[in-house]
């Protein structure tokens, strides 16, 4: 893959995340290298200006869970921290190869630990080069030689991700975003650690003839000081009549203080011909043109907040060589003084103080521009995505050089002669060496790769192309799927399976012929007569073989869907030997059920972890050591059992994962998790939203669109509402509902029955409409299928809104 780039923060396109993250690719890529930006699941795009972009993770470093005043942010840092490395597990691991180079741009210490122990999973000898870019608030301070913990609990947690970097195991090496956070992080870890190139690196545009000042630039967010601007802007317009103002406040994901701020603002605006205000998303070029088009930044940026965290907006207008006005005694002003560009501060974050500097700045301003001219010149010959490059550079060649001499993964014959259980004596046939199988001929070979291997089988002659055919396998106790392939008068059997690695590399192929004959006058049983043996890296084609590991339920599904555990359900876990694996089972349960489960693998006691998740189910994990499933060989036995005592649990469905060699998210506080739905109270019949599927959860209110508490939007064009009656009979679903397309159809199917359609008037999320349905319900659970025809994307997050329910009400017809 070249260099690739985990991102979770990245989830839309705002903001300064994708802008670094592509230049950071395209360099790459203008070297020669390919590149990949792994992000979060949110994000819209598979990709953007030519960099292959994979949506992956499910949260950013900026997420909280948990709000407990003493526990809050440990609970925090060991749920984010386990999350992340879970689903790093869960990315293909022989997409990482030796050869290259993995860079995290943005990390703080929920996501830090997660992934050092992710990359501490490695086999040294088949890692690529790590890199971490550590730009977040360290929880240290260093002020004039001296330094101080400042944030106990964030400097602690920073340091154990540190002492984890240093574990054995691949090298991590950890970069300081900036000379501040390098010096901090230094003082916290007990050694240097130097910064890294910026590649934020705008070049500045033509000389500003005009009188313009940038006063804000991103996300309206309080910390940013969006709340300052509605009292500001006129200030600063009535004070200085000879000068224009802009600003770029993108409101897409306001709320609260900052979104009325960010609206009062637009408002002010309207009537003022001075104020030029940009909402949204806004071009890279557009974006570059506003900033280039200003002769002074200023930054209401909240003084507390910002003591030690970084901006790179402010990287940007250093970078254009704009005089700054910034809060004291924070990084901004830290920053514009370390590449020495013309600033001017203040005290407090409100309106008179900041219009105070700013009067303060402009009867300075030719020498503000001076000072701010060379600081540019500084900033931009230390920085860029270029010089970025060049640091990973000196580490990844010098890594690619080692793997190269590590021994690799390559095609060779195996000896035909030195085979031994299930073969017959060598013998020579049409002038080429060549040996009979009996009916179980097992192939041994060494494999110290993870890497996947394959196996190719020339087979000379056969008594029956069946024997090809219908062949099993088995590599290590593990099924592998057996592919016969056509090869002139004869047959190839090609065989692919999953590397052990160094630590144990020895694959031994056992195959099972469904049968063998004696042919007149010989003693032998003879099944294939085998040409050739190739052993080699697998290929992608033709077809692969089934992934593993591998789970099913054994026995039909109830009549209401699902499987009760009355009193157990069984069922089967096949898996690579060697490696250990995942159970995750989804349940339908009772608080108290779904904790009293307990799971039997091969007749063996497994713990159980038991979490609730948000739409009313229930999650159930195993670890499953290699010793638990090496009990049973190929394929093992599971068995989930109740303890009798409280209602059945029912088990929706069954999965199995590896865990590539990393830590599986530890159970979350019970005092966190919701309890799961229920049937509603009532005589019925019920809407169950806990077993329906393609349906978003509540939402609301929305006031300035009328839109009370408790909607629901339909996140699908297939989604499947239950309903669920005491016994059979006429009913009338009535669904009160809100669209943003201009009329949807509607293809209604009640228990697999023939499908009606109907129409759903929309006219914006304002206008309100009602859909009647009247259905013919069986007693116990009923899926009624919906079909749509449109949807809109929902910029930011990549959900596809389908149609607001408002309200979805069942009445006996």
């Amino acid at each position: 893959m070249g260099l690739i780039i985990l991102d979770p923060n990245l989830d839309g396109e705002a903001g300064h995340h994708l802008a670094y993250d592509l230049a950071i690719a395209r360099e790459a890529m203008a070297r020669g290298e390919t590149a990949t930006i792994i992000a979060n699941r949110r994000f819209p795009s598979a990709e953007a200006e030519g960099v292959r972009i994979v949506p992956h993770f499910t949260e950013t470093c900026y997420a909280l869970c948990h709000d407990d005043p003493v526990t809050g942010r440990f609970d925090d840092y060991r749920h984010f921290n386990d999350l992340l490395q879970a689903e790093l597990a869960a990315l293909p691991r022989n997409e990482f190869r030796a050869t290259d180079a993995v860079l995290v741009p943005t990390v703080t210490e929920i996501h830090l630990a997660g992934f050092i122990g992710w990359m501490k999973g490695f086999d040294p000898a088949e890692a690529p080069v790590f890199l971490i870019h550590l730009m977040m608030p360290s929880g240290m301070a260093v002020e004039d030689g001296a330094a101080r913990v400042e944030d106990p609990l964030r400097a602690l947690f920073y340091r154990l991700a540190d002492r984890a970097a240093h574990e054995p195991g691949p090298p991590v090496h950890l970069f300081a975003s900036g000379g501040q956070h390098a010096a901090e992080y230094g003082a916290l870890f007990g050694r240097a650690v130097a910064p890294h190139p910026l590649p934020l690196r705008p070049e500045p545009g033509a000389r500003v003839a005009g009188r313009r000042a940038l006063l804000f630039a991103g996300d309206a967010r309080a910390d940013k000081g969006i709340g300052v601007l509605p009292d500001l802007v006129p200030r600063l317009a009535e004070a200085h009549p000879d000068w224009t103002f802009a600003a770029h406040v993108n409101a897409a994901h306001a709320w609260g203080p900052a979104r009325a701020a960010a609206e009062a603002l637009a408002g002010i605006a309207a009537g003022l011909p001075a104020l030029a205000l940009a909402g949204g998303r806004l071009p890279p070029e557009e974006y570059l043109a506003l900033l280039q088009g200003a002769r002074i930044a200023l930054f209401p940026y909240d003084p507390d907040l910002y003591r030690r965290k970084s901006s790179g907006v402010l990287w940007e207008a250093v970078s254009l060589g704009l005089p700054l006005i910034v809060p004291a005694g924070t990084w901004l002003a830290h920053e514009a003084r370390h590449w020495g560009a013309g600033h001017v501060t203040y005290a407090a974050q409100d309106a008179e103080a900041i219009a105070a500097a700013f009067a303060a700045a402009l009867p300075r301003i030719a020498e503000l521009e001076a000072a701010s001219a060379a600081a540019s010149a500084r900033y931009r010959a230390a920085n860029g995505a270029a010089a970025l490059l060049d640091q990973i550079a000196a580490l990844w060649v010098r890594h690619k050089a080692t793997a190269m001499l590590a021994a690799r993964p390559r095609g060779v014959a195996l000896d035909l002669g030195r085979l031994e259980a299930g073969w017959h004596r060598p013998e020579t046939v049409e002038g080429r060496p060549a040996r009979w199988t009996t009916q179980d001929p097992v192939i041994a070979f060494d494999w110290p790769f993870e890497e996947g291997w394959e196996v190719r089988i020339s087979v000379q002659a056969m008594l029956d192309a069946k024997q090809v055919e219908s062949v099993q396998a088995s590599a290590n106790g593990a099924p592998v799927a057996a592919m016969p392939l056509r090869d002139g008068r004869g047959m190839r059997l090609l065989l692919r399976g999953p590397g052990p690695g160094r630590a144990a590399p020895r694959v031994e192929l056992r195959l099972r012929l469904p049968f063998t004959r004696r042919p007149a006058n010989d003693a032998r049983d003879l099944g294939l007569l085998v040409s050739g043996i190739r052993v080699g890296p697998a290929s992608a084609a033709p077809g692969q073989p089934a992934a593993l590991p591998q789970a099913h339920i054994l026995g039909r599904a109830g009549p209401g869907g699902g499987w009760p555990v009355a009193p157990a359900v069984s069922g089967e876990v096949a898996a690579a030997a060697g490696a250990p694996c995942v159970l995750a089972f989804r349940l339908r349960a009772e608080v108290a059920a779904a904790r009293g489960l307990v799971l039997h693998v091969n007749g063996v006691p497994v713990p159980l972890t038991v979490s609730a998740e948000p739409g009313g189910t229930w999650l159930a994990t195993a670890a499953l050591p290699p010793a638990v499933l090496r009990l049973a060989g190929a394929r093992g036995t599971w068995d989930l059992v109740a303890d009798g005592t409280n209602e059945a649990p029912v088990l929706l469905s069954v999965a199995a994962a590896e865990t590539a060699g990393t830590a599986l998210p530890g159970e979350a506080p019970p005092e966190a998790l919701p309890p799961p739905a229920s049937r509603p109270a009532g005589p019925g019949p019920w809407i169950r939203w806990d077993l329906s599927e393609g349906f978003g959860g509540e939402e609301g209110p929305f006031p300035d669109l009328g839109i009370p508490a408790g909607v629901r939007w339909v996140l699908a064009r297939e989604a499947r509402l239950v309903l669920e009656a005491t016994e059979a009979g006429a009913v009338r679903l009535a669904i009160r509902h809100r669209g943003l397309l201009p009329r949807q159809a509607v293809r209604v199917a009640l228990n697999g029955g023939a499908a009606t359609t109907v129409e759903a008037a929309g006219g914006g999320l304002k206008a309100v409409g009602e859909m009647v349905l009247d259905l013919d319900l069986a007693a116990g659970a009923n899926t009624l299928s919906l079909g749509f025809a449109g949807a809109v994307r929902e910029p930011g997050t990549g959900r596809e809104l389908v149609l607001l329910v408002e309200r979805a009400e069942l009445a006996r017809g």
